[in-house]
């Protein structure tokens, strides 16, 4: 009976599926994952399976639950939603042990399929438990024993992994990512969007999951002047900000600024990637956005590396038509006494830049606080809620307002929003930026030198905010442990930072192993200028031979024969000891009758070992290891002695 080796598939199938769930609609992986326990039931029930009149009725109702779901079939959510779904009802037409072999195939194929929605390494070690799980299976299904057979698994893929990793390194690479699909244009995005409004910004910062990261070449700024734009918000409705695209093209320039170079490796944010402000070109040579905002030319999500330069503290002069201002300017009906207040400053300082000093000590000086729950601003003024009555709020609250203030007051303005700031890992060398680095600032037009000027109204609220992040600045956002809540201790940091490194350098060098790295790697190690067929050759000659070493190894100390098959060899030998001569086709009985004229004390040791090797060798169930080793010693003593009593006549 295959009952223990069926089993054991459905529960290798049942755990691959299990980090679908994050990333499918729940109802499918949940469904499938019950009727591989169904399956499991009626297996130890014996029961009658249903069939094909039931099944595709079945298949086809679920095939539409998918479709009405996703909209597809095809592409990475619906290609692994309709795999999943196939491997469900394959389990209840699998009877003999090849439909099961197919099922363990499905598995090994469905155990990447969470690579195409996450590279992290957390998926690399479920990957690696997905495989150790079906192989294990495999085996079970193949006939090993339950002892050996979690053994034999590890040891399988610990000889395979040199071999795993030279193929990984010498196949030749796409030009992009490592794992790249297109995503679905239905599907959920993460990361800041084209619109702000109270409270959009403030919920992001909530989340403690990395956004990029970045290593600077040379000195890395201060971590007061990490303004990373990705977004720049022109248009104002009362409540919301967001990107209308008034400016189609600008003819700008930027003028002084330190040079600062830097990669980073991020996922992009509906194809934008956030830059250090200000960005001297787009990464690849490609022109800017206006606002010098860089876009990718693909439409993907998948992990990126750029390498970037920017000038840091320069002056983004740009000359705007009239129109281009009036855009700037325009406000909506509403919120009088913001609008009067903005009037007043105008009257009562010198020039634009004035109006912002003004504007900045306002914040400063009035009793306005910095905080991650502020009080919900009704009604249609929000713009004077905010400024004169609530005086709490987030840096989209200040931002939103300081804007309002700018236009109200004739001054070109608009929000710009990214990231501000960045961690240093010491142990991998990197600015890591999270997404509760997410912010808002405001950028005004000053007439007088024809310039963009970044004006942050938050740092005049919280300039620890700017200067120590945000973790810092709000205590209830300090990075806190999984599940129990409770701030992380000092000595758990390095801990943290070590997890971090290795999640760096796996997404450096395992995900972002692109075609421009295997080039640099087949130079440095002389197998030719560019990944053709030749060089190709070398390396997995090269690589090829290193990696059938440990197998080499294995094969000079693997065991002979089996442990049956070996003790039996020691009987034979035994037995010739004392002038009998043993055919391979004799059985068992065969060989005791041979042996009826040694002595009788003799002859009940060979009949009792005799005897349960037959009871061994012919039994169906399965062997304890330790009753075949115990047996295995006996039959070493008694062919000992044989060749003891051999060396004495």
């Amino acid at each position: 009976m295959l009952r223990p080796a069926e089993m054991a598939v459905l529960l290798a199938v049942a755990l691959v599926i299990v980090p679908l769930l994050f990333y499918l609609p729940l109802w499918l992986p949940a469904l499938v994952e019950l009727m591989l326990l169904l399956r499991a039931c009626l297996l130890l029930r014996q029961s009658r399976l249903p069939g094909l009149a039931v099944l595709l009725p079945l298949l086809a109702l679920a095939a539409a639950g998918v479709w009405l779901n996703l909209n597809t079939l095809i592409g990475r959510e619906g290609g692994a939603a309709l795999l999943i779904l196939l491997l469900g009802f394959k389990v209840f037409e699998s009877r003999q042990q090849r439909d099961w072999q197919v099922v363990l195939a499905l598995g090994f194929f469905l155990s990447a399929m969470p690579l195409l929605f996450d590279q992290s390494p957390w998926s690399a070690l479920w990957l690696v438990i997905s495989l150790l799980a079906l192989t294990w299976a495999m085996l079970r299904l193949a006939g090993d024993i339950p002892s050996g057979s979690a053994r034999t698994a590890v040891q399988a893929l610990l000889l395979s992994l040199p071999l795993m990793l030279v193929l990984f390194v010498v196949m030749p690479r796409l030009p992009g990512p490592l794992w790249s699909m297109p995503h679905d244009t239905h599907t959920a995005q993460t990361g800041l969007s084209d619109s702000m409004e109270p409270g959009s910004i403030s919920q992001l910062v909530q989340r403690e999951d990395a956004a990029f990261s970045v290593v600077f070449s040379g000195q890395a700024p201060s971590v007061s002047q990490m303004y990373w734009r990705i977004m720049i918000l022109d248009d104002f409705d009362g409540r919301r900000w967001q990107n209308v695209h008034g400016l189609q093209q600008e003819t700008a320039q930027l003028q002084g600024g330190q040079l600062i170079r830097y990669r980073l490796t991020g996922k992009p944010t509906r194809s934008r990637l956030p830059l250090l402000e200000y960005p001297l070109q787009a990464p690849g040579g490609s022109g800017l956005e206006p606002g010098r905002l860089f876009r990718l030319a693909s439409d993907s999500d998948d992990m990126v590396r750029v390498d970037a330069s920017s000038l840091l503290g320069s002056h983004y002069r740009q000359s705007l038509s009239l129109s281009d201002q009036d855009f700037y300017r325009r406000l909506p009906p509403g919120n009088p006494a913001s609008r009067q207040l903005a009037m007043q400053w105008r009257m009562q300082s010198q020039g634009d830049a004035g109006f912002v000093r003004e504007a900045l000590l306002h914040f400063r000086l009035n009793g306005y606080r910095y905080t991650l729950t502020p009080p919900l601003l009704e009604g249609d003024n929000t713009t004077d809620a905010f400024l004169f009555s609530t005086r709490q709020g987030f840096c989209e609250h200040y931002a939103s307002a300081f804007a309002f203030l700018a236009r109200a007051a004739g001054i070109p303005a608009r929000v710009v929003t990214g990231y501000q700031g960045a961690l240093y890992n010491p142990l991998g060398r990197f600015w890591q930026v999270r997404s509760s680095d997410a912010h808002a600032w405001v950028e005004v037009w000053l007439q007088e030198t024809g310039e963009w000027l970044r004006v942050d109204p938050t740092a005049a609220v919280a300039p620890q905010r700017v200067s120590d992040g945000v973790s810092q600045t709000i205590p209830a956002l300090q990075p806190a442990m999984p599940l129990m809540g409770s701030r992380i201790p000092g000595w758990l940091l390095p801990l943290q930072q070590s997890w971090q490194a290795a999640g760096f350098a796996w997404q450096q060098w395992v995900v972002g192993y692109d075609a421009a790295r295997q080039l640099n790697l087949y130079r440095l190690l002389g197998l030719g200028e560019s990944v053709d067929a030749v060089a190709v050759l070398r390396a997995l000659l090269l690589g090829g031979g290193l990696a059938l070493l440990p197998l080499l190894w294995w094969w000079r100390k693997r065991p002979a024969t089996a442990p049956l098959q070996a003790g039996r060899n020691l009987l034979v030998a035994a037995l010739q000891c004392h002038g009998i001569t043993i055919q391979p086709s004799d059985g068992p009985l065969d060989m005791l009758n041979k042996a009826a004229h040694l002595p009788k004390d003799v002859r009940v040791l060979l009949k009792q070992l005799l005897k349960e090797y037959a009871a061994m060798r012919y039994r169906h169930a399965e062997l304890p290891a330790k009753q075949v080793q115990a047996w295995l010693r006996q039959v070493r003593s008694f062919a000992q002695q044989a060749r003891k009593k051999r060396q004495r006549s």
